[in-house]
Order: C-alpha cells, then sequence, then structure tokens
C-alpha cells in the first residue's frame, strides 16, 4: 500500500513540474513566433505619408538596449537547468556586482534554483524511500525537497565565494560548435570552467561546493553515516547528475529555437 501511495504521489508530482516547465518556456516561445507570424501593420489611411529624408537630415537613432537588460540577459538562469550560460567564442569575465547578484539569482530568486533540487528529491530520493526515516507520500517528499534544497543552497553559498577568490567563473560555458564536440564538451566543463582571463581551469569551486554541501547534510539527514564514506558517494553522485543538465544546456537554444519556429500554414 505504502509503494502504491509513493508512485500515485510522485505521478501527481511529476505532471506537476512538467506543467511548471511548460510555463516557464512556452510564454518566450509562443511571444516569438506570434511576431513571426504576425502580418505587415494596416497601413492608416488618415495618417500623412512621411516626406522622403532630405540630405544632410538627422535621422533618429536606433533605440539602444539599456546597460540594465544585457546584464539581466547574461546573468538570465534558466528554469530547467537552472544554469547561466556563456559562450565561449564571446566570453566576458564577470564583475564583482555580477557575481554577487548571478548568487542570489541562480540559488534563490529563480526557478531554476527550485526546478533541480525538486526533481532530485522526486525521482532519486522519493523513488528510493530515502532516507526511509522520513517515509513516504507527500510529508515524506516535503523533508526530501528540502534536503535538495537546502543542499542546493549550501553548495551555491561555498561556491560563489570560493570561485571569486580563484578567479573562476560559475556559469556554464558553452560551445555551440558541431554536434559531437559539443556533446564532448559538455561533458567535459561539467568538470572545468573558464578563469577571468579565459582560461580553461579544472573547477575547483564547484567540487567543493557539491562535497563539502554533501558532508554537512548529514547533519540533518536522520541515521548513522559514514561521513567520508558518504561524502564521496553523494558528492560523487550530484557531480555525475550535473553532466546531463550540461548537455541539456548546451543544445538548449537549438531546442528553443525549434519550439519557437512558425508552424507552415496549412
Amino acid at each position: 500500500m505504502r509503494r502504491w501511495w509513493n508512485t500515485r504521489d510522485s505521478t501527481v508530482l511529476g505532471a506537476v513540474l512538467a506543467a511548471t516547465a511548460l510555463l516557464a518556456i512556452a510564454p518566450p516561445a509562443r511571444a516569438q513566433q506570434s511576431g513571426s507570424d504576425a502580418g505587415p501593420p494596416a497601413s492608416n489611411p488618415q495618417q500623412p505619408t512621411a516626406s522622403p529624408q532630405q540630405p544632410g537630415a538627422q535621422q533618429s537613432a536606433a533605440p539602444v538596449p539599456s546597460a540594465t537588460s544585457d546584464e539581466n540577459s547574461r546573468l538570465a538562469v534558466n528554469p530547467i537547468t537552472g544554469l547561466t550560460v556563456s559562450s565561449a567564442s564571446h566570453f566576458t569575465p564577470l564583475t564583482a556586482k555580477e557575481r554577487w547578484k548571478l548568487y542570489w539569482t541562480q540559488d534563490y530568486f529563480s526557478i531554476g534554483a527550485y526546478f533541480k533540487p525538486t526533481m532530485f528529491a522526486l525521482v532519486l530520493d522519493q523513488a528510493s524511500d530515502s532516507p526511509r526515516q522520513w517515509g513516504g507520500g507527500f510529508p515524506g517528499f516535503g523533508l526530501r525537497e528540502a534536503s535538495r534544497i537546502g543542499g542546493n543552497t549550501v553548495s551555491g553559498t561555498i561556491r560563489a565565494p570560493l570561485a571569486a577568490a580563484l578567479h573562476e567563473d560559475v556559469r556554464y560555458i558553452s560551445n555551440q560548435r558541431g554536434s559531437k564536440r559539443r556533446l564532448l564538451h559538455a561533458i567535459e566543463y561539467s568538470f572545468i570552467t573558464y578563469t577571468n582571463q579565459g582560461h580553461a581551469t579544472l573547477n575547483v569551486a564547484k567540487l567543493v561546493g557539491y562535497y563539502a554541501s554533501t558532508a554537512i547534510s548529514t547533519t540533518w539527514r536522520p541515521g548513522r553515516h559514514d561521513l567520508a564514506e558518504y561524502t564521496f558517494a553523494n558528492g560523487s553522485e550530484q557531480l555525475a547528475l550535473s553532466v546531463p543538465f550540461n548537455v541539456l544546456q548546451e543544445f538548449w537554444p537549438d531546442l528553443i529555437h525549434k519550439r519557437a519556429r512558425p508552424q507552415p500554414a496549412p
């Protein structure tokens, strides 16, 4: 009976999370599609036709994106992967202000800060009834979700200042050159990042964040743990789970472009 209830709860929660994901990515796609499908604006017969531009007359300048909008675009967090991206070919290091803002956005004030930990709690912990002391159903899932979100927050809090001190970038560095190369790049950059100078380096801050947050999570998880064994096993699990999310992030622009492409009229 408990197993049936766990399966039913997981199905309901999975449907809710899938709907949340669709709501998060659908509006931009619909907006882009509607903009592409829209025809030319209707002419107003009462509006006088503009006279030809006289030679030497000053033309109005095109609107220039504000610095705020450019920064928001650079620091946007993917709602599914929880990652912020920088292209390898157009890499620009983060400023101290951007690092501080990205920390709050990536770990607290974005859908991505909660979607991935919730998925891990559902697919890994709830499905395996781990830890079993938390029981099943929605109460048990709530504890597992809180534990995953707490661990994610601790990891980000450790990683952010350490990355700043080591001059490591906390974003995912995308490649976008050739499908096979991009797949290998996504796997490789689960362990590597860029320095402020744009040089590849081992992602020490990410590794320390994963393993340290795993060790700290034993303070609230029930049961007795061999600290070293538990930290290595579960920290390595988090590191391995970052690989498919990096792959998804690498090919994310292609997925969005395909989704937003206008369909031909029948």
